[in-house]
């Protein structure tokens, strides 16, 4: 598991002033499963993400940088994202020792490398998570999912082409060795039963499902909203912008679409949450027509992405209880399992 930052405020707003000149006038520890984002509003009222990555993905040499680079073409092709900004060097990213708290160590990675700091526009409006996960809306997310899947096959990367990080449905099997870190053995039966389901059904049919560059985490908390009258005269809420690719990598597309649907159904409240997403595919599925064989294994990778979900979040919060985040799918998740 990865190796978070430490959380410094101090020594934040020295860092924000140090390598883009900005004075921070309010700051803002954001959620955050494995990384540190911190929401700024600086001198001239500018507002800003920083981000500061974790041990494990900083230390993947051209990692970032590739990130940064599928973020820009996202943004080039008409998406609303948070673009990385220069700073004083004239990079996208720094490598910085993130002292302590207390100022007494330097935290680093075990491979003797700092962390990866990048400052992001701040996309204002709210997360998906904090509307009502209407049928409209639902729709149109799906849409937008199925967007960006077409514009983003003209990435190219040598080092995206090869990870596969933690939280990819490529390694949900791995999830078994955590299993334990859920208390209830009827809910470890349900994950036990799931994991088998997906080994027997769609690792077998790996290489037959169609491969995408995919975004990885399409959910609720990375899909940016807002109700604007001047633009959307039904007053209901709209995409506005998409954050966080930290997990783009290859894999089976369907899995893109799996972990969305997934998500949908924690929050919805027109019906009961198996009707969710059916909203969504219909959304995706008006721009990219799904093959039988992505279609018969849709339910399983939705089941196996909330085990990967409840799992590794039970897990994450036993090494680290302050890191409440990680438990935010776990309320509504365990029901619609």
């Amino acid at each position: 598991m990865y190796s978070r930052p430490p959380n410094n405020i101090e020594f934040v707003k020295q860092l924000v002033k140090r390598l883009y000149n900005y004075e921070v006038k309010q700051i803002k520890e954001l959620n955050g499963a494995d990384d540190r984002n911190y929401y700024l509003v600086t001198n001239y009222e500018k507002e800003f993400v920083l981000k500061i990555t974790n041990t494990v993905e900083g230390s993947v040499p051209g990692l970032l940088d590739a990130v940064n680079s599928f973020i820009l073409l996202l943004h080039n092709n008409g998406f609303r994202v948070s673009v990385p900004q220069v700073n004083a060097n004239g990079k996208y990213l720094s490598y910085e020792e993130i002292p302590s708290p207390d100022g007494q160590s330097v935290h680093e990675s075990p491979l003797n490398t700092a962390y990866g700091v990048r400052l992001l526009e701040f996309i204002s409006g709210k997360l998906l998570r904090d509307v009502p996960f209407t049928p409209q809306l639902l729709t149109e997310c799906g849409q937008v999912l199925a967007h960006m899947t077409i514009a983003i096959q003209t990435f190219e990367s040598q080092v995206i082409s090869k990870r596969r990080p933690d939280w990819s449905l490529l390694n949900v099997l791995a999830v078994r060795q955590y299993i334990d870190a859920v208390h209830n053995q009827e809910d470890r039966d349900v994950v036990s039963a799931t994991l088998d389901e997906f080994e027997r059904t769609v690792m077998p049919i790996l290489d037959e499902l169609e491969t995408n560059l995919i975004h990885g985490d399409f959910n609720e908390m990375n899909i940016i909203v807002h109700n604007n009258p001047n633009e959307h005269p039904d007053n209901e809420y709209h995409v506005k912008g998409v954050i966080d690719f930290g997990d783009i990598h290859y894999a089976p597309r369907v899995f893109d679409l799996a972990i969305y649907l997934c998500y949908s159904m924690l929050f919805f409240t027109a019906g009961p949450p198996i009707l969710a997403p059916a909203f969504g595919l219909k959304g995706y599925m008006k721009s990219i027509k799904l093959h039988e064989n992505e279609l018969n294994v849709l339910c399983t990778c939705i089941k196996a992405r909330f085990c990967q979900s409840l799992v590794l979040g039970a897990h994450s919060y036993r090494l680290d209880p302050t890191n409440v985040y990680v438990l935010s799918s776990a309320k509504n998740g365990w029901p619609a399992l």
